[in-house]
């Protein structure tokens, strides 16, 4: 009983010490998954990597929108990747949420890219991109441009508003499509 105490507790402790990372854990709405997606222009049958994966909702969304795609994640906080591989176990779908860091993985193969990075890893991945991604791949970011590139398209995606005496819908977080 102890024993078992005392490994959940260290459990916790190692869940919430790899939050502290120099990338914040923040959540995409559900909404703005639902755009990117939609944005993707997904055929069903892409290979889709969401850096940075965070709980892997982007890619359990678009897999069960596109059942066809392979769709891989990666995520460096132990905390947060576990909390991916539980979601992807609850949801049932075939999602590949890989621990480690996405600046070491060959994505060479993607389609696809699904991404809400913060604006000083965005230098990094554009030399990353221009190295690995094969001509017509899709990066679709959200909230945040990559310097240097020029995008296809940007959309914001209106969210719906929490305040009940402002009009019912506010402007959202930009999206941004490029393609290499």
């Amino acid at each position: 009983m102890f024993g078992m105490m005392v490994v959940t507790i260290l459990i916790l402790l190692t869940f919430i010490m790899s939050l502290w990372v120099w990338v914040p854990f923040v959540p995409t709405p559900n909404k703005v998954v639902d755009h990117m997606i939609k944005l993707a222009g997904f055929r069903g049958d892409e290979t889709v990597y969401d850096l940075g994966c965070g709980d892997a909702r982007m890619l359990i969304a678009a897999k069960k929108k596109h059942p066809g795609i392979k769709a891989i994640g990666y995520e460096l906080p132990i905390g947060v990747w576990m909390l991916a591989e539980l979601r992807v176990l609850f949801s049932r779908q075939k999602v590949d949420v890989r621990l480690g860091d996405f600046c070491k993985a060959d994505v060479s193969d993607a389609d696809i890219m699904l991404i809400y990075l913060v604006p000083e890893v965005m230098n990094t991945l554009k030399k990353k991109f221009d190295v690995e991604l094969k001509k017509g791949t899709k990066v679709i970011s959200h909230g945040f441009a990559i310097p240097g590139k020029e995008h296809v398209l940007v959309e914001r995606c209106e969210l719906p508003s929490w305040n009940f005496l402002k009009p019912p819908k506010q402007k959202g977080p930009r999206v941004f499509v490029y393609e290499w």
